[in-house]
């Protein structure tokens, strides 16, 4: 185990500050408890002497110096003397009754009749009570023939609050202790999840992301965070992944073009050219060069609506409003390949967004639409609001895209053999899914019988 790593953790740290002011308040408190135990004792103590003190002047008073002495006497033989020393002194010194051999010597006892605290040697108490000599609390008074009476408590009382403190004083030493080892142990099972994730960490940086953080089973906040970086990392792969495939992609895609708008530049110089055939070389190597220029623009907002850069961007957007822009906008399209474009609209749908993405992505929907639908037929766009969703449909009466594919052609750069023939890059219906994603909603496609219907769907938070 590795004490210094293991002291600098944070929950080794908490635990013995809390192990030092536990101990700092619960020190307090048994001050505080022995404190006034003390003066409740000594209280009890010092009145318990002077009201027997009373008791036995009274005796004095009805009986005289012998019924003191009897009653004294009386006390001995009953047992009322348990916790108590007598000395009853006759004008002479000579103890007439009582537990003590003889007076206090050493230091003057007062005789007011006030608790005081004296030394009594314990070779002049009956039966030796104590192995060494007892600073206990006494009274004492002289009554008018000379003689003299002296009450003096056991320590018992005094001795067993010691013992309690002292048990206590343990309890706390052990309750310390306790908390000190529970402190490393709670600082090593942190220490080993915390090094866990670290190991983890280390092996998705030298280049293995299939690592995941190991999940416990606890259910605890180790276990969310683990759940939480796991479908982290999740997302960072997938990127990583798409990254690779666009990589591959590109080179593969926009070779044929470049290589293509080369060949054609090259030829054109190879010997000389009347100015038509210039212009027919020209107009084609920008016709690529757009091509090209269209294909990043599409790749570079389906990045930008990956990473939510739109974001700053958004706004109140009316759906319907936007899809009646759009309408206007294809609508010559259409009718220039003989189709007819519908729109239907019902009800509010404004939700919060990006009017240009969603534009972006609706009009590459309209587009599509209008390409693979052949002349004559219909193509029709649809705001559906409900209380769950607000649902736009576009649906056109083309090939359509066979069930199996589906998923496949929202891959970048995927194009189905039945559209090879047609101008496109592949990335149209990327960018509506990422479209989609950033704005919470699903992207659904499905039979429009025959054809194509595809459906975004925003959820109901973003539905005034």
């Amino acid at each position: 185990m590795n004490l210094p790593k293991l002291y600098r953790t944070t929950a080794v740290r908490l635990a013995l500050r809390y192990a030092l002011v536990y101990a700092l308040m619960l020190g307090l408190a048994l001050a505080a408890f022995y404190w006034y135990s003390s003066r409740y004792v000594d209280s009890q103590l010092e009145a318990g002497l002077e009201q027997e003190l009373r008791a036995l002047t009274e005796l004095f008073e009805t009986g005289g110096m012998v019924g003191l002495a009897q009653a004294v006497r009386q006390r001995m033989q009953d047992g009322l003397h348990e916790g108590r020393f007598y000395a009853l002194v006759s004008p002479a010194g000579e103890v007439l009754a009582g537990n003590l051999f003889e007076w206090p010597a050493g230091e003057s006892v007062s005789l007011d009749a006030k608790v005081h605290r004296t030394w009594i040697e314990d070779d002049t108490m009956v039966g030796h009570l104590y192995d060494d000599d007892a600073y206990v609390p006494v009274v004492a008074r002289e009554f008018p023939d000379g003689s003299r009476l002296l009450l003096a408590a056991g320590v018992e009382q005094a001795e067993a609050l010691h013992e309690i403190t002292e048990f206590l004083i343990e309890v706390l030493g052990v309750s310390v202790v306790l908390a000190l080892i529970m402190s490393v142990i709670l600082g090593r099972t942190i220490l080993a999840r915390m090094d866990t994730i670290s190991r983890t960490a280390g092996d998705i940086m030298a280049g293995d992301l299939s690592q995941r953080v190991p999940v416990s089973g606890h259910n605890d906040e180790f276990d969310a965070l683990a759940k939480r970086l796991n479908t982290m990392l999740d997302r960072i792969q997938q990127l990583i992944k798409g990254i690779r495939e666009v990589t591959d992609n590109v080179a593969h895609d926009l070779r044929s073009p470049l290589s293509r708008l080369c060949n054609r530049l090259e030829v054109t110089l190879l010997e000389p050219r009347s100015e038509p055939e210039y212009r027919e070389a020209i107009s084609g190597g920008i016709e690529d060069a757009k091509a090209l220029i269209k294909t990043f623009n599409a790749m570079l907002g389906i990045a930008q609506a990956e990473a939510g850069n739109h974001r700053t961007q958004w706004g109140r957007v009316d759906l319907n409003r936007l899809a009646v822009d759009l309408t206007d906008l294809y609508q010559p399209a259409a009718r220039h390949k003989g189709q007819k474009l519908e729109l239907t609209t019902r009800g509010s749908a404004e939700i919060t967004g990006s009017r240009e993405l969603l534009a972006q992505a609706i009009g590459n929907l309209l587009d599509n639409a209008i390409k693979y639908t052949p002349a004559g037929s219909g193509i029709r766009l649809e705001v559906k609001p409900s209380d769950a969703v607000a649902e736009v449909r576009v649906s056109d009466s083309g090939p359509g895209i066979p069930a199996s594919e589906r998923d496949h052609v929202l891959a970048r750069f995927v194009r189905l053999d039945s559209s090879r023939h047609t101008p496109g890059n592949g990335l149209g219906l990327s960018l509506v899914q990422a479209v989609a994603r950033l704005h919470k909603a699903e992207l659904v496609l499905g039979d429009a019988g025959p054809g194509l219907l595809v459906s975004l769907r925003f959820p109901r938070h973003a539905v005034e």
